[in-house]
């Protein structure tokens, strides 16, 4: 491809400030009302119940941990590296504490920056043959709605981070002249992009897919530079595996395929593909969820499509170098960030998600602007001046679209209830959403519109302990604790060993007013689960109330020592010592749990 014209003159200087004006607008048109969302999801464990973001001084647990080492549970995320997620997220909680809109407005900048990237870098690949054409790659970029997911969920900021600091990346060594300045800049980027996820270490490969297209002919010059874009890589690379291996060693993702033959695991890679192309191409049922069902014969549907897609990725990939390299690189920019997608986490309820398309849809749109461009260049050069808009027309009314559909999209992420309604309304068989739904509307205190999604949750998953569990939660809640009785004691017959439900069981005989049942259900929750702080707090209560005070001193005390400044626990062991008579002693938990907050969340 002929080399484009430095980025400097690649447009004049009004047209320049005027398309970047309106990438920023058109980003702004979209993701402005995320502002007012609250946390969701994950939200509250990576915000509002996050040590590590309240300090600096966790700076060493931050750097030498996995990304939910401060919950000690948290074993399925071990080979998650992402240190700089908190790093970030640290700097939001400086300014506006736990308010949700300090980390939408974090997550809505980032976007922004993003975009704007996407229209630099495209505009240097397109705008030399096609004018107009890097205005479009970074307009859709902008309003595509497959983003919302990763701008206005908070927990996917490290998609949207590592993006832009990836894209700056590539914005600092690929556009020639290279400076030292700007090949170390780009190395640091990518670090931080590497540190913010891990699907940044396909960057380098983009880079040399760039290569590819824009490559100057060989010279002394061209190696020094060459050498400088991919010495610097390589220093931080060598500085990223190093705090990588101290921190998490060589922990691996598991990616749900270790039950499944090799060959059936490569098999699903085709339907994956097909659902990623089709939310790019056509973003609609978007959702929290899209429950992958495992592909097991050569006679499905879903495979062939998935066949189709893969066929024509190779086919574009083997002639449109030479007869469109714009969108044989947005091809390749496309497809290196997916792959990890089609295999990481392929099984599950989290084998496609949205915001796992956030970098892939770079490439998506460079190749869609450059197909833009090469039909408006056409209806130039062939049709009547009226003919010639055609293509501007189309754009627009594209756009337009993709900006009302992601804006009605950023609505549904306001708040839990909404974000569970529609996966509901998307995914009506699956269970997930039914149950998550039904526990937003149970922690809203709407009961009776929590309990229809809670059974009919049971109902599709009767096995699974959270969602049996949340319905005895909203029956006790309801007046009906014979019902939860009733539920939990079927439960326990396959499931005797779960803690959560002889805890739930416990509740259910407290408010049946049968303590002495109640505490030996808390006694075998704790007996089960003896780091919950809950099922000891509990027990202790229903020790207390059935006169074993002593007893329940040391249950609590043990509590104590696993959550000092719960609420909970201090408000408890006030009751405790008051009931044996410790005045001095109660005064000083109950107004340690005063301060404290004086409830439990």
């Amino acid at each position: 491809m002929p080399s484009a014209p430095p980025l400097s003159h690649a447009a004049g200087p009004s047209r320049e400030g005027l398309q970047a004006v309106a990438v920023v607008l058109a980003a702004l048109a979209v993701y402005a009302p995320a502002l007012t969302g609250g946390l969701v999801y994950d939200d509250y464990v990576l915000v509002e119940a996050n040590p590590w973001i309240r300090s600096a001084a966790a700076l060493g647990d931050i750097f030498t941990q996995q990304l939910f080492g401060f919950v000690p549970s948290a074993s399925a995320s071990a080979a998650f590296y992402r240190p700089m997620t908190h790093v970030l997220l640290l700097a939001v909680h400086g300014v506006a504490g736990t308010a949700p809109w300090g980390y939408h407005l974090m997550s809505l900048l980032l976007h922004t920056v993003a975009s704007l990237l996407v229209w630099v870098l495209a505009r240097r690949v397109l705008d030399g043959q096609r004018p107009g054409a890097g205005l479009v790659a970074g307009l859709l970029f902008a309003v595509h709605p497959v983003h919302v997911e990763a701008v206005a969920w908070v927990s996917a900021v490290m998609d949207v981070a590592a993006t832009t600091a990836g894209l700056g990346m590539l914005a600092c060594v690929a556009i020639r002249p290279l400076r030292p300045v700007r090949a170390v800049a780009g190395a640091g980027l990518w670090l931080v992009a590497l540190l913010f996820k891990e699907v940044s270490a396909v960057l380098p490969g983009m880079l040399l897919a760039w290569e590819l297209v824009d490559r100057p002919p060989p010279s002394a010059e061209h190696k020094r530079e060459w050498a400088w874009r991919y010495g610097p890589l390589v220093l931080a690379g060598t500085v990223y595996l190093a705090l990588r291996l101290h921190a998490v060693g060589g922990a691996m993702v598991n990616s749900g395929w270790a039950s499944v033959p090799p060959g059936l695991a490569l098999f699903n890679a085709l339907p994956l593909l097909a659902e990623h192309a089709r939310l790019l191409v056509l973003p609609s049922g978007l959702s929290v969820l899209h429950p992958f069902e495992l592909v097991t014969s050569l006679t499905a549907v879903r495979a062939w499509v998935g066949l189709g897609v893969a066929l024509g990725v190779a086919a574009g990939l083997v002639r449109l170098r030479r007869r469109l390299p714009g969108a044989w690189l947005g091809l390749a920019w496309l497809m290196l960030p997916l792959l990890p997608a089609l295999h990481l986490r392929a099984l599950g309820e989290s084998a496609v998600s949205e915001r796992y398309d956030y970098l892939p849809s770079v490439g998506f749109c460079l190749g869609v602007a450059a197909a833009w461009g090469a039909w408006s260049a056409r209806a130039r050069r062939e049709a009547a001046s009226s003919g010639a808009l055609v293509p501007a027309v189309v754009a627009g009314a594209v756009l337009l679209a993709a900006t009302a559909s992601a804006a009605t999209q950023v609505g549904v992420w306001q708040d839990e209830v909404s974000l569970w309604a529609n996966a509901v309304e998307v995914s009506p068989d699956a269970p997930t959403p039914h149950y998550q739904l039904g526990s937003a509307l149970l922690r809203e205190g709407r009961v009776d519109e929590a309990l229809p999604a809670l059974e009919h949750a049971v109902r599709l998953r009767p096995t699974h302990p959270p969602t049996v569990n949340a319905l005895a939660r909203a029956l006790i809640k309801a007046g009906q604790p014979a019902r939860a009785r009733e539920l939990l004691e079927a439960a326990l017959v396959g499931m005797p060993d779960q803690s959560g439900i002889h805890y739930q069981l416990g509740e259910a005989l407290h408010a049946l007013r049968d303590d002495a049942a109640a505490t030996r259900a808390f006694q075998e929750a704790v007996r089960l689960a003896p780091t919950s702080v809950d099922a000891r707090v509990s027990l202790g209560e229903s020790l207390l109330r059935t006169g074993h005070a002593q007893e329940a001193l040391v249950s609590l005390e043990e509590a104590r020592r696993l959550a000092p400044d719960a609420p909970a626990v201090l408000g408890a062991l006030g009751r405790v010592h008051r009931a044996l008579g410790h005045e001095a002693q109660a005064r000083e938990h109950e107004a340690a749990a005063a301060r404290a907050g004086g409830s439990a969340p």
